[in-house]
């Protein structure tokens, strides 16, 4: 009995404590989303802090959870984000918001070939966060990366909407062959630049057509341990992009917009207005003596000003309402078999000049699928057409709008007096207001990516994979001048009545790929890890053209309407890779890593006998904070060594350049005949890298995290166009000669400075030391180095690639206002006569040998402000037209206007003047080649600036929203230039000359982002 009466008091016992306990129990419920872009956060660990009592997040973020009514926590914890700890108290809802863990290394580096764990690759890389490239208003994926990659230098070629960018990683490798980074997109190596026939009006970058909201992740590959596995195409590093898949869980949609205004991120110089000009023309006429003073030259000369009309011909040219506008629609879902990514875009954006215009329309359809417990297939497809409206730019022409401000006159007026265009100006410049009405230069672009991978799971450790990537591109182009004004019309004694050119260019390129991967473990030290890949890529080009002149009335455009077809085009080219690459990695321990890699790469630009190359790296790396020894330095958290050396090669020349060739296109006397079209190579073969890298990454108080870096590259077998005699019949022939080495240090560094509950404050800064030198180069019969120069470059040993060498301007003579240089090129004794002056290197190149940027993150409440800043340093540029517009009145009354500094010159003896006299038709060679022309090109520049609010989940719950936010963004809002005369845009290429593009441009938006 008494047995009984125990055992019924410790049931009841049992249900009174169970009733207690659910009496102290509720639901909280809530969202964890991502601080950097207020993006829903799934698989988010949510644990009652002291107990294994818990849940993880779901698809869109959000969790339910029974937690204790008093005296608990709630922790929230995501590999890659940082650890939040929130007190329940007497809430049931509960967002939180998690910051990106800058203490942690990157959970995975995205290879292309498969992906590594960031503590077991051995190579440089760098994975950009999202935040950095999507939702940034620019029509090219490239922008974005400035500033945000150490070791990547970026140039604007134009800033016409969807034109391509210049990108140089650590430096320029190549002299001739190409310097252009690999763009691998899915599994895809993309063809990239641009794909076109004529660059006269602009370019349109292939890389346009892609969505950045349809980007996973990014990554950079920098030394040859990460590249090796591209072989040749990875020499100039590569840029590894991931777009969005699908996710098991509920449907979730995401939809956002962006709108905002467009204008100039530089100005670009002060010209003369037009009383300085008229003051300055009447000056020049009595310093030629043509006058005795400037009474007696106005009396008898009229300048043609009418005293009213002062007109800045950049207002003129300027769309001054451009707007940039896009919207974004996404879905993905799935199970745990299936998922699925659907989306659709589109952008517009209008150039800064009058008549240019870009619109992209973009769709995506990604899934994948499940067959059993060992076989999946996946398939992504890319749709994407691109319509560019661009512009004469790039030089001189006369109807480059942003020529006209430089060479046409301020006293001229840009329209009559009935509000038509005005087209008897003072210069052979054409009023650039009736050319964007009537002329047109277009280019419809038409691209399709498509992505096939089939896995099979042989065993658990040996696994096999098939990928096929295609990339179809069409690009169509259509030049067109009409017949009455312009290029056009030319001349009233030989008129051409308007002239066409149109071009289609299509071009198709695939990637098939098989690889075998295989895991062994020895023992619980000792992991081996291989792969073997074979891989086939082939790209087939096919070109059509004609274009003709002469049209018999207004409004007919395309070749079938000329009246004399004057040229016809049509060719196919082709070209392959041929490559089978293995890679091996050793595991000791969890924390020492090796990696060994060897490719065999065959390509068909060289001949059969030099076609194949054989490319290798071999890299190590030790996390040694996970050493025992270690264990007691509380203030260093994951941190480890790496080191590697590797050989890349570069094939980046023209198709078929070892044969020696015939050109067909030509006649003899009226019947079809043949020249000599190229003198060939048959000993032509890769240009070949040698690459080491040595670099620490660390990080420390658990707030810091940080990369220095020493990287040295030597390329050697250069493909160089050595200059040849005149008597062989060719100028140049391609040969394997010389060696350039781009060395230098790199430094990155991620803080924490601030990180509370309702306030945080992330640093992130890069900055990257580059030198560039040239170490050999080819000799004549007489032992002479035979030198690549210009007018104003040189490539010499000992220099880095494309030294300046020019005569050094040394002022003004302050008795006579003649112009001076020294005579050796240096210092010393000064001449007046240009001839005189010795030619000479004047230190620096168009390469910057220092760069970097700075990023910072605040957050407060939902409340959010980001930036970043970009500087670049230890470069110079040269002003190519200054020819004109410093010509100290050689040019500035008769072809173009003058710089508003050029007001600022000597008129009598014992002036101290930057400018010599002003004489009409001077032949002082004043603005000839010289230093005058050279500028420091070092600047400073405010990328991006972001401020927003990401909505509480609260809140949002309530109208069955999942996340919402709004922002206002810029681009480009600030530059700086260390030198106060450049006044172009200081973004300078690899030629260091200042062209007639574009300007790059500058953009405010505002955006919503709403997610369901």
């Amino acid at each position: 009995m008494s047995k009984i009466l125990l055992k019924l008091s410790s049931v009841l016992l049992l249900l009174i404590t169970a009733n207690f306990t659910y009496a102290q129990e509720r639901i909280v419920s809530g969202k964890v989303t991502s601080a950097e872009d207020g993006g829903a956060l799934p698989g988010v660990n949510v644990v009652i802090k002291g107990s294994a009592q818990g849940t993880v997040t779901d698809t869109d973020g959000t969790y339910k959870l029974t937690v204790p009514t008093q005296g608990s926590s709630l922790t929230f914890s995501f590999i890659g984000f940082q650890a939040t700890e929130v007190v329940i108290g007497d809430r049931t809802v509960i967002d939180v918001s998690l910051s990106a863990d800058v203490t942690q290394l990157s959970e995975v580096v995205v290879t292309g070939y498969g992906q590594r764990s960031a503590n077991s690759f051995t190579g440089s890389a760098v994975t950009m966060d999202k935040s950095k490239f999507q939702n940034i208003p620019v029509t090219n994926l490239e922008q974005s990366l400035q500033g945000n990659v150490a070791g990547l230098q970026l140039s604007t070629s134009s800033g016409t909407p969807g034109s391509s960018q210049e990108i140089r990683i650590r430096g320029l490798s190549s002299i001739n062959a190409s310097n252009e980074p690999l763009f691998v997109i899915d599994g895809i190596p993309m063809v990239t630049g641009s794909n076109q026939q004529t660059t006269v009006s602009g370019n349109l970058g292939v890389l346009s057509a892609i969505n950045a909201n349809d980007i996973e992740s990014l990554t950079v590959l920098k030394d040859a341990g990460a590249t090796a596995l591209y072989g040749a195409r990875g020499s100039n590093g590569v840029i590894i992009i991931t777009t969005k898949k699908g996710m098991e869980g509920k449907p979730v949609i995401d939809f956002s917009v962006q709108y905002g205004s467009v204008d100039r991120a530089i100005a670009g110089p002060k010209m003369l207005n037009a009383a300085q000009w008229d003051e300055l023309y009447y000056e020049s006429l009595v310093n030629r003596g043509y006058y005795t003073d400037i009474a007696d030259a106005r009396a008898n000369d009229d300048s043609g000003w009418d005293g009213v009309t002062d007109t800045d011909w950049r207002d003129v040219v300027k769309n001054s309402n451009a707007i940039t506008q896009s919207y974004d629609l996404s879905i993905r879902g799935g199970n745990e078999k299936s998922n699925y990514y659907v989306s659709f875009g589109y952008m517009q954006q209008e150039g800064v000049n009058i008549g240019s215009n870009y619109e992209r329309i973009s769709g995506k359809v990604a899934f994948s699928q499940k067959v059993g417990k060992k076989f999946s297939i996946s398939n992504t497809l890319t749709p994407s057409y691109v319509s560019q409206l661009g512009q004469l730019e790039g030089s001189a022409y006369f109807s480059n709008p942003d020529a006209a401000y430089l060479f046409t006159w301020s006293t001229d007026k840009p329209t009559n007096a009935d509000g038509t265009p005005n087209l008897n100006l003072g210069t052979s410049t054409y009023n650039p207001l009736y050319i964007s009405q009537h002329d047109i230069y277009q280019r419809l672009q038409t691209r399709v990516l498509n992505a096939t991978t089939a896995t099979y799971d042989i065993t658990d450790k040996l696994k096999f994979s098939s990928m096929f990537g295609a990339d179809y591109l069409s690009t169509e182009g259509l030049t067109f001048n009409n017949k009455n004004y312009g290029d056009g019309f030319n001349s009233p004694n030989d008129p051409l009545n308007g002239s066409t050119a149109m071009y289609v260019t299509r071009n198709f390129n695939y990637d098939f790929k098989n690889m075998l991967d295989y895991s062994y473990s020895i023992n619980e030290n000792h992991k081996l890890d291989f792969k073997i890949v074979y891989e086939a890529q082939k790209n087939f080009n096919k070109i059509t053209g004609s274009g003709g002149q002469g049209f018999a009335a207004d409004d007919l455009y395309y070749t079938n309407s000329v009246g004399t077809v004057n040229f016809g085009t049509g060719a196919i080219s082709d070209w392959s890779i041929n490559s089978i690459l293995g890679l091996v990695n050793y595991t000791f321990k969890g924390n020492v890593f090796v990696d060994a890699t060897v490719r065999r790469e065959g390509n068909s630009r060289f001949s059969q006998g030099n076609r194949w190359g054989t490319f290798y790296s071999f890299g190590t790396s030790w996390v040694f904070s996970d050493e025992k020894f270690m264990s007691g330095i509380q203030w260093l958290n994951t941190s480890k060594i790496r080191a590697s050396i590797g050989k890349t090669g570069n094939a980046g020349i023209g198709l078929n350049e070892y044969q020696a060739t015939l050109s067909y296109g030509n006649s003899y006397n009226g019947e079809a005949g043949a020249t000599p079209g190229q003198l060939g190579n048959q000993n032509l073969s890769w240009e070949n890298q040698v690459a080491y890298n040595v670099a620490i990454d660390f990080g420390i108080f658990k707030k810091i995290t940080g990369t220095v870096e020493y990287f040295n590259r030597r390329t050697y077998d250069l493909l160089l166009n050595v200059p040849l005699s005149g008597t062989t019949g060719f100028t140049t022939q391609r040969q394997n000669l010389g060696e350039m080495v781009n060395k230098g240090f790199e430094f990155s560094l991620n803080t924490d400075l601030i990180s509370t509950e309702n306030f945080r404050w992330n640093v992130g800064m890069n900055f990257t030391m580059l030198d560039n030198e040239v170490t050999d180069l080819p000799v004549d019969g007489e032992g002479n180095e035979i030198g690549i120069t210009t007018s104003t470059t040189i490539i010499t040993k000992g220099q880095p690639a494309n030294a300046y060498k020019m005569r050094k301007w040394a002022g003004v003579d302050q008795q006579t206002g003649s112009p001076l240089w020294y005579n050796n090129g240096m210092d010393g004794e000064t001449t007046s006569t240009y001839s005189a002056a010795e030619l000479a290197l004047q230190g620096g190149s168009p390469l910057p040998t220092k760069f970097g940027g700075i990023n910072t993150r605040i957050e407060f409440k939902g409340i959010y402000l980001s930036g970043n800043l970009y500087a670049s340093y230890g470069n110079k540029a040269y002003d190519t037209w200054a020819a004109y517009t410093q010509s100290d009145g050689r040019f500035t009354f008769n072809v173009a206007n003058g710089y508003a500094r050029q007001y600022e010159r000597w008129q009598k003896p014992g002036d101290i003047s930057p400018n010599p006299k002003n004489v009409f038709g001077n032949t002082s060679s004043s603005g000839s080649n010289s230093t005058r022309r050279l500028y420091d090109a070092g600047f400073l520049r405010l990328r991006n600036v972001n401020v927003g609010y990401n909505f509480p989940a609260s809140l949002l719950s309530k109208i069955k929203i999942s996340t919402a936010s709004i922002y206002l963004m810029g681009t480009n809002l600030w530059t700086k230039t260390k030198d106060p005369l450049m006044e172009f845009d200081p973004e300078v290429q690899a030629s260091g000359a200042l062209s007639l593009n574009a300007p790059p441009l500058k953009t405010m938006v505002m955006g919503v982002k709403i997610g369901f």
